[in-house]
C-alpha cells in the first residue's frame, strides 16, 4: 500500500470511530444545559455599517452631482437594504443551546434570522433568477456567461432557509480551561490536544462558578486561566 491509501484508511477508521463516540453521546444523559444568544463581533457590525454608508453615499453622491432625486433616494433605500442584509444574513447573532454529559458536550447554532428575513430572500432570488433568464432571452446567447451564471446563483438561494448546525465535543481526562468571563467565553483545552475535545463555548457571565462545577464532575480540571482578550484564548495551547 501506498502512504496515500495508508493515510486514508487511517482517516476512515478515524471517522467510524468519531461516528461511534458522537452517537454514543446522544445517548448519554444530560445533566445539565443551558442556552445563550452570542451577539456578533462589534468589528464585524461596524463594517456593516461604514459599507452600507459608503454604498448608499457613492449613489447620494451622484444624485447630488446630477441633480437626480431618483439617484438619491436609490442610495438611501440601497444603503438601509444592503445593512439589512449584512446584518441579519451575513452576520447575525447566534442563538446557542448547550447540552452536558457525561461523554462530552453537544450544542447546536442556529442564526437569529427573523423569518420574514428568508421570505424576502427567497422572492427576491426568484425575481433575480427570472430576471436574468429574461435577459439572456432578449440580450441573446452572449448574455448567458453573465447573466446565466447570475441565474444559478439567484435559484441556489431560492431554498434559503433557517439552517441549525449540530456540534460535538468528546471529553478527554485533563484539562486546562482558559476563560474571558467579560465575554462569556470559555476554552476547553485538553490535555494533551485533541482537537476533537478542545473547543470554546459560551455561557452567561456569572454562570462561571457554576459551570466549571458541573464539568468538574467529568474532567479533571488542571488549571483554570483567566484570560483579558480573544487572542489568550486560544485554542490549542
Amino acid at each position: 500500500m501506498t502512504e496515500q491509501e495508508i493515510n486514508e484508511l487511517r482517516w476512515q477508521e478515524e471517522r467510524q470511530l468519531r461516528a461511534i463516540l458522537d452517537e454514543n453521546l446522544f445517548q448519554a444523559p444530560v445533566s445539565y444545559e443551558w442556552k445563550v444568544l452570542v451577539p456578533e463581533e462589534i468589528i464585524m457590525k461596524m463594517a456593516n455599517v461604514i459599507i452600507s454608508v459608503v454604498i448608499g453615499g457613492l449613489f447620494v453622491y451622484a444624485g447630488q452631482s446630477r441633480d437626480s432625486i431618483g439617484l438619491i433616494i436609490t442610495g438611501v433605500i440601497f444603503g438601509v437594504l444592503f445593512f439589512l442584509m449584512a446584518r441579519y444574513l451575513f452576520s447575525p447573532d447566534k442563538d446557542m443551546h448547550y447540552k452536558l454529559t457525561p461523554l462530552g458536550i453537544i450544542y447546536t447554532e442556529k442564526d437569529t434570522i427573523p423569518d420574514v428575513a428568508y421570505t424576502i430572500m427567497r422572492g427576491f432570488a426568484w425575481f433575480s433568477a427570472v430576471a436574468c433568464l429574461t435577459t439572456v432571452v432578449y440580450v441573446g446567447p452572449l448574455a448567458f456567461v453573465g447573466a446565466g451564471g447570475m441565474a444559478l446563483l439567484a435559484v441556489k438561494f431560492t431554498g434559503f432557509h433557517a439552517v441549525t448546525k449540530t456540534v460535538t465535543v468528546q471529553f478527554a481526562k485533563d484539562y486546562k480551561i482558559k476563560t474571558l468571563n467579560k465575554a462569556g467565553i470559555m476554552c476547553l483545552c485538553s490535555q494533551p490536544v485533541d482537537i476533537y475535545c478542545t473547543r470554546r463555548i459560551h455561557y452567561e457571565p456569572n454562570q462561571e462558578a457554576e459551570l466549571l462545577v458541573a464539568l468538574s464532575q467529568y474532567i479533571n480540571i488542571e488549571q483554570v486561566i483567566k484570560v483579558k482578550g480573544h487572542r489568550a484564548l486560544g485554542y490549542y495551547n
